[in-house]
């Protein structure tokens, strides 16, 4: 277990740091790559060599949350075009949710106003 590395599965805080802004900053696989590939990524290097690495990573370190559930629904307005819904049962989410040490302290119970101005607007 690796609960004493708080980055884990990456090395640093800035290593996390740079994992958060690829993985959230719409760049592409390949790009990616690209960029770990340059001088200053050659000098500096993080402990993943390729964004499949990289995503590997995290998808087999990543705690798994509910199940997907899925549903064949049709709809009245269009009977020969059965949809696909996928979705998550709300009961097993709560249960995801209150169980995950993850979220400790983060979870509020009441309703919550949160202001986007100093005037509190």
């Amino acid at each position: 277990e690796h609960s004493d590395i708080p980055e884990y599965p990456f090395t640093s805080r800035a290593e996390r740091s740079l994992v958060e802004w690829l993985g959230t900053s719409g760049i592409s696989n390949g790009q990616i790559d690209s960029l770990l590939k340059t001088k200053w990524m050659q000098d500096n290097p993080p402990s993943f060599k390729s964004a499949k690495e990289m995503w590997k990573r995290i998808d087999d370190h990543i705690e798994a949350g509910p199940a997907w559930h899925v549903k064949e629904v049709i709809l009245p307005e269009a009977p020969n075009e059965p949809q696909i819904l996928y979705y998550w049962d709300i009961v097993e989410c709560l249960k995801y949710l209150e169980q995950n040490p993850a979220f400790d302290g983060f979870m509020n119970y009441e309703p919550v106003l949160w202001y986007s101005d100093k005037k509190l607007s």
